[in-house]
């Protein structure tokens, strides 16, 4: 069975909540691979993030055998190859559309979308896990763009979530679709037809907001 974990950011580093969280659902830990969201450049800043994710896991004693990044200095079967062997694989957060065209340059939509494993996605990545992916106005860009994500969850996601810092473009897209504010520290986990959160999330619908 597989398993999704949508977050948005850990600045600080695992809670105990949602370690714990983790040390029951990362049964196996054999490969762990930090997928990139820039594969052909910048490839000091994609290690950067590795080793400080990795060191999350490692400091609340989640150890993986081998642990490596996905992303350009691979080739497209090679990449192929790491995500699907791996027990855990990791989308990172960043330019979430340009994050998902990699994903298909790379012949990595199948490929995750079939993955049996444990499959955490953070910031673009978890919205890019969705059926429906809708990235709003961001550092990267200046309007909305609503498209076919991978397919993996239902649930369509806000990261970075801040009540009181909500924009007319996000209420007037869940006119049309229902969309989760994911704070920061906080986590949505599905399985099959289950969904568990974890931390301060929001529902957004119609226009209005409800804590889950």
């Amino acid at each position: 069975m597989s398993t999704y974990i949508l977050t948005s950011m850990f600045h600080n580093g695992f809670s105990d909540e949602i370690a714990e969280l983790f040390q029951k659902k990362i049964t196996q830990r054999e490969r762990f691979v930090f997928v990139a969201s820039e594969f052909e450049k910048h490839h000091k800043k994609t290690d950067n993030y590795f080793k400080f994710f990795l060191n999350m896991f490692e400091e609340k004693g989640i150890h993986f055998k081998e642990a490596r990044v996905v992303d350009g200095r691979m080739t497209a079967k090679q990449a192929q190859a790491a995500v699907e062997t791996a027990d855990v694989v990791w989308l990172a957060g960043g330019n979430t559309t340009a994050e998902f065209a990699y994903f298909q340059k790379y012949g990595l939509i199948d490929v995750i979308k079939n993955h049996g494993g444990v499959v955490i996605g953070m910031s673009a990545g978890s919205i890019n896990l969705a059926d429906t992916a809708i990235c709003t106005s961001d550092e990267y860009y200046d309007y909305l763009q609503i498209y076919q994500g991978i397919g993996c969850v239902r649930i369509s996601i806000e990261p970075h979530f801040v009540m009181g810092e909500i924009s007319n473009e996000l209420l007037e897209v869940s006119e049309k679709y229902v969309i989760y504010g994911l704070c920061d520290d906080s986590v949505i986990v599905c399985e099959d037809e289950n969904v568990e959160f974890y931390g301060e999330i929001y529902k957004i619908e119609k226009g209005k907001i409800e804590k889950v």
